[in-house]
């Protein structure tokens, strides 16, 4: 038989005070003159355990042999008394592994079937939190198939003397309840757990949060409890991933039976499953085309679903999302030209004038969405230039740069572009003002479409997939979206079609180069800037580099350089100048 410190885990070993029985507890070892009064409910259960064992037989017969011991469980953890022995039996036998049938059979003498009558015991004990029940097909001949867990939280709190909380299922709110979904997904698709058990333990975290309206959804719905599990997973695709499909292969890592996998493909391919007949799941579509191994919640299931969880769909793009009051107000010299059309478009994005001219378009029954492109060479403003119209105009900026969500994973990036839309609808809905969603360096998605044939494919067609979205859901956006670009010679039609306003930064001219000098190093003699500015057609960027080396070489040696040595700085720059991709002439104002 195990000592009492065998049973629970090493750090949570019981204490010589806690405890006045011996370590050892045979059932010869029994000590009648020991009070009942002075033993923990740990004591208890260990006596009864032990009485049975002596005994033997089914648990109705060691009632009235430990009737005070039982009595003492019954009241301490609201069970009834063949509840109370059986779960004494589990702990003796319990050695850090689960016990089988078979186990809790041959300890008390009897026939597995004769333990297994007592299954809706086992059931109880199970909703109250004290074992966890699993169905094993593996010890199907040896075990009956049925094994028993008693979890680390059941054993701490039993040898407190007193039940276990319900706190990981029980009155949760609606991102918990997701919450403790995903961790159950996440165990069962890393194989830390079982099918069985994982849906054991669904079905408890659903039982006890019946106050919770996506759980009185899911009843209503009437589902098998797996397919239950699996529709929550793709609200937590939503939610938490901000993806909104999923293929077969990932849904069939909810299964450990080779069976049921080919069971959910071929229903799913035939349009019969269960949550396509309820109409909660439906085929993904890219480019107009049902996508014929991928699918998705229908706008239904979302509805009904994920009306709790609004605020938790933009939790993330919020905290993404810059602010315009921390954003620090910079000047910026544009030519002419450049200077025009930015400020128009900054009066045009003034709210007032905003929605206006939003009005005006619903009536004329255009698109409302606002789609423009910033071109120029590198460090000439155009992502500066954004975030000080966002300052300007009051509005969140969610800055993205486009090279960032290319996967090298087939399929992943498409799904990326498609998430960050989304990610931005939300931030639309939840925002008093409209946000700026700004495409940073956006050359490698609005160059002309790669001609594939079936010898070209892969990367090409990956990148075509993500402009063909980027082409629709700018075409649908309701929002207003700047992109900015090093290059517009190589640019697709399409996109030149869809942004309204295009504006060019160019280089700056001698005038607001000597401008951008004087604001960077405001201590620069006037004649040194004419020489800098004159020598070096540099842009905003260009500059800002060489105004913090110089600042850096002034603390490292306690003197500003002078004009040589700022030439010097303009020469390193100018022969790197291919590399750099600096934001450009800015200073802080």
């Amino acid at each position: 038989m195990s000592t009492i410190e065998t049973i629970i885990p090493n750090d949570h070993v019981l204490q010589e005070s806690e405890c006045v029985t011996s370590t050892t507890m045979q059932p010869s070892n029994i000590e009648p003159m020991v009070s009942p009064k002075a033993l923990t409910l740990f004591d208890h259960l260990i006596q009864i355990g032990n009485i049975h064992e002596k005994i033997a037989g089914v648990p109705e017969s060691v009632i009235e042999p430990a009737k005070v011991h039982i009595d003492f469980v019954c009241e301490t953890l609201d069970l009834m008394p063949i509840q109370a022995v059986l779960l004494a039996d589990l702990l003796c036998l319990y050695d850090g592994s689960n016990t089988t049938l078979r186990e809790l059979a041959d300890m008390m003498k009897c026939k597995s079937v004769e333990v297994f009558q007592y299954n809706d015991e086992f059931i109880a004990l199970e909703h109250k939190n004290l074992i966890v029940c699993v169905k094993e097909s593996r010890h199907h001949l040896s075990s009956g198939g049925l094994e028993f867990d008693l979890p680390l939280e059941t054993l701490t709190a039993l040898r407190k003397g007193k039940r276990p909380e319900n706190s990981w299922t029980d009155k949760l709110t609606a991102d918990e309840f997701l919450g403790r979904v995903e961790r159950l997904c996440e165990e069962r698709v890393s194989n830390d757990e079982n099918y069985d058990r994982t849906i054991r333990k669904f079905g408890l975290l659903t039982q006890f949060n019946q106050h919770l309206g996506i759980v009185k959804t899911l009843d209503s719905y009437e589902l098998p409890k797996g397919d239950e599990l699996q529709l929550l997973r793709f609200c937590l695709s939503v939610t938490y991933h901000d993806e909104n499909e999923m293929n077969i292969e990932t849904m069939g890592q909810l299964y450990s039976h080779r069976g049921y996998i080919v069971n959910l493909r071929q229903s799913l391919r035939r349009g019969n499953h269960i949550l396509q007949r309820k109409e909660l799941i439906e085929n993904a579509n890219s480019n107009g085309l049902a996508q014929h191994d991928t699918f998705c919640l229908t706008e239904k299931a979302k509805n009904e679903l994920l009306a709790d969880y609004s605020e938790l769909m933009t939790v993330k793009t919020i905290r993404d999302m810059i602010a315009p009051c921390t954003i620090t107000e910079k000047t910026l010299f544009y030519p002419d030209k450049t200077a025009r059309s930015v400020q128009e478009l900054s009066t045009l994005l003034q709210e007032e004038n905003w929605q206006r001219v939003r009005e005006n378009l619903i009536q004329t029954g255009m698109r409302t969405g606002f789609a423009c492109l910033f071109s120029g060479a590198p460090g000439t403003g155009k992502t500066e230039t954004a975030m000080q119209v966002a300052k300007a105009t009051g509005r969140g900026i969610i800055q993205v740069d486009i090279a960032d969500t290319k996967s090298k994973w087939f399929g992943e990036s498409e799904k990326q572009i498609k998430a960050l839309f989304n990610r931005y609808r939300a931030a639309v809905k939840s925002s008093d003002v409209m946000p700026i969603l700004l495409f940073n360096e956006a050359d490698a998605v609005i160059g002309k479409r790669q001609e594939l044939d079936t010898k070209r494919t892969g990367p090409g067609q990956t990148e075509n997939a993500m402009q063909n979205i980027i082409l629709q859901e700018i075409e649908n956006l309701d929002g207003i979206l700047i992109a900015t670009t090093n290059l517009t010679q190589n640019m697709d039609k399409a996109f030149e079609r869809r942004f309204l306003y295009k504006i060019e930064f160019e280089k700056p001219t001698n005038e607001a180069r000597r401008s951008i000098w004087l604001t960077m190093i405001p201590t620069l003699p006037i004649d040194d800037v004419a020489v800098l500015a004159d020598r070096f057609e540099f842009s905003g960027g260009q500059i800002e580099n060489i105004s913090r080396r110089r600042t850096v070489a002034a603390v490292l040696h306690g003197t500003p350089p002078g004009l040589d040595e700022l030439i010097d700085y303009c020469r390193d720059e100018q022969a790197g100048s291919e590399g750099v991709r600096r934001i450009g002439f800015l200073s802080q104002a």
